[in-house]
């Protein structure tokens, strides 16, 4: 037991230091990687939850066009000379229809609403998940470096190891400060833009 010779990086005092630290670079690491994965997720949830909600809010706005047609039409066949009988029946259903498209527009404004709320919770997702990457990129880099020490037995590498850790840290951290959407996606967000024609 006594032959039995202990490696010297083992003994190192100094490379079981960097070992650690390369160990807790690799749990940091995973940690950010994992939020980046989640907010890529969550990207493609609000994208399509914002898609499907824009085109709820098209195929209700073309459904209150029809019905504005069909209000036409009534409207015309009441100022001709309709029986009692073809006039009763048409200001009901000119009644029924008027009530439909009232209906129509506070639904619309509501889907409108999510849908824009789930468009802006994407685009912060995106600030995330790309602020997480350059954070994680960063990690890899402390990574190399460090391995890089154990190597050579150059502490600069280790220096630089530590400052490409504090850089990723802060570069993800960057994720998790107050983010506002800007003005071109506001833009694009607009009931105007949606509504078409």
């Amino acid at each position: 037991m006594s032959d039995v010779e202990v490696p010297d990086h083992v003994a190192n005092d100094e490379h079981k230091r960097v070992g650690i630290f390369i160990a807790v670079l690799a749990v940091l690491m995973a940690l950010i990687s994992s939020l980046a994965k989640n907010q890529a997720n969550e990207i493609i949830i609000k994208e399509v939850q914002a898609s499907n909600g824009f085109a709820w809010y098209q195929a209700k706005r073309q459904r209150s066009h029809l019905n504005e047609l069909e209000l036409q039409r009534a409207e015309f066949e009441l100022a001709g000379n309709p029986t009692d009988a073809q006039r009763k029946f048409l200001e009901a259903a000119k009644a029924r229809i008027e009530a439909k498209n009232a209906e129509y527009k506070k639904e619309n404004e509501e889907i409108l609403s999510k849908a824009e709320a789930d468009k802006t919770e994407a685009r912060l997702a995106e600030h995330k998940h790309h602020w997480l990457e350059y954070g994680e990129i960063c990690m890899h880099i402390a990574v190399v470096l460090c391995s890089l020490t154990l190597l050579t037995d150059l502490k600069l590498f280790y220096y630089m190891g530590i400052a490409a850790t504090i850089a990723g840290v802060l570069v993800a951290s960057v994720a998790f400060f107050p983010h506002e959407v800007g003005r071109t996606e506001q833009q694009t967000n607009t009931p105007e833009h949606h509504r078409g024609g």
